[in-house]
């Protein structure tokens, strides 16, 4: 069990830089704008650039997992993130960040699967919701470092000296990875490449995959991006808070999160033991996201740290669709099936983050009443869209009962 929990802390620590890096423009957003001049489209463009090298790996990433294992693949794409985050420290220009920004995308790309696959092979199946809960609690201690923590590190040193020590960061978890982490003999088990390939046709057709997919993708989607990036600018251009008091609500979206993530965890497994499907408790708390971001975007009287806390801590009910598709298929899909959700996931915030800032880059602008309105537009359309998947969701789910009855 000892090894099995330091095996659990070093991957963790991976996914804790992952969210690190994802997020680490938000803060550093007025700095780039400042010094290199660039526009709202080029920071969505460049902070998206991540989801979509993430999204764009993994395929072949499940494929590489399942064969190889999560050690073997997570080593050197880390090495490939040192070095963007190298990259993004002595850019010169908006093209040098834009390569950085893609190697540190590719090099933490396998990170949450990794983690994903090395709990599966390490844990009880029992004990997957909770801790798959953990791991992505430890992930949001990275959103809560782009917060406070971060504005305070650009208040004694620059974000160039911030890229280089990441950097060096990732170097000691590679070393942790070489030196503490075993190998598990299911790991080395090596079937026919074709094999491995046809498993993502048949994780991609599965009807469980293709009915909760969207509503994830789309969910999870809305989450990361906005809380990658454009959290800070709503705070501030809608709720007209200092940049000192966004980044506070940040870290605090960012300890709600923290807590949602084990929370739902806890619960997922609790109501399963009780006879309620994860995907039922999934789904349940993506409602209640959409419901936090329509009480943003309304601005009710209530407090905004409690508005953007319910924020942090609903987002996270997606994570439980992990758990749950995982006990859908056999265990040596587990990485196919994760890198798939994952695909979806992040080709949504991709989406989110990109198209949230195009469009306000063509909104009029030119005063704070025109900022406030294109914010709130790109949130009432990424709700609609949510709501869209969640029919798709409920109408599968009527179908394959009506199905099942008919065959009855």
């Amino acid at each position: 069990m000892k090894t099995a929990l330091r095996v659990f802390i070093i991957f963790s620590l991976g996914y804790f830089v992952s969210y690190l890096v994802r997020g680490i423009n938000l803060p550093l957003a007025p700095l780039l704008s400042s010094e290199l001049g660039l526009s709202p489209a080029q920071l969505g463009l460049l902070t998206s650039l991540y989801f979509f090298a993430f999204a764009a790996c993994q395929l072949p990433l499940g494929v590489m997992l399942d064969r190889f294992g999560p050690r073997r693949v997570l080593m050197p794409l880390l090495v490939l993130a040192a070095l963007g985050a190298l990259v993004s420290a002595y850019a010169e220009g908006f093209s040098g960040l834009l390569m950085g920004r893609l190697l540190l995308g590719v090099g933490t790309s396998a990170c949450m699967m990794a983690g994903l696959k090395a709990i599966i092979s390490w844990f009880d199946a029992r004990h997957l919701p909770l801790m798959n809960g953990a791991l992505y609690a430890i992930g949001g201690l990275g959103a809560v470092a782009v917060g406070v923590p971060v504005e305070w590190a650009l208040s004694v040193t620059s974000w160039r000296v911030l890229f280089v020590t990441v950097a060096m960061l990732i170097g000691l978890i590679v070393l942790a990875l070489f030196w503490l982490v075993p190998e598990r003999s299911e790991a080395q088990a090596v079937s026919p490449i074709g094999s491995q390939w046809r498993g993502i046709a048949e994780v991609f057709r599965s009807p469980v995959f293709v009915r909760i997919a969207p509503l994830a993708m789309v969910s999870q989607g809305v989450f990361l991006g906005v809380q990658g990036l454009w959290a800070g600018p709503y705070l501030r251009d809608v709720t007209q808070l200092s940049p000192g008091a966004a980044a506070n609500m940040v870290t605090i979206m960012g300890l709600a999160m923290v807590v949602g993530a084990v929370g739902f965890g806890w619960l997922g497994r609790r109501l399963h033991s009780h006879g309620i499907a994860l995907q039922s408790t999934a789904v349940v708390g993506m409602l209640a996201f959409m419901l936090a971001q329509l009480l943003i975007v309304l601005e009710v009287p209530l407090p905004v740290w409690l508005l953007w806390s319910f924020y942090g801590f609903s987002g996270t009910a997606g994570v439980l669709c992990y758990a749950s598709l995982a006990q859908e298929f056999p265990a040596q899909l587990a990485g196919r099936v994760s890198t798939l959700l994952t695909l979806a996931l992040f080709i949504g915030a991709f989406i989110v983050q990109y198209g949230f800032g195009l469009l306000l880059n063509i909104w009029p602008h030119g005063d704070v009443f025109n900022a406030a309105l294109a914010h709130r537009a790109n949130w009432i359309l990424a709700l609609g869209v949510q709501a869209c998947a969640l029919l798709w969701f409920y109408r599968g789910k009527a179908d394959r009962l009506m199905l099942n009855h008919v065959k009855a």
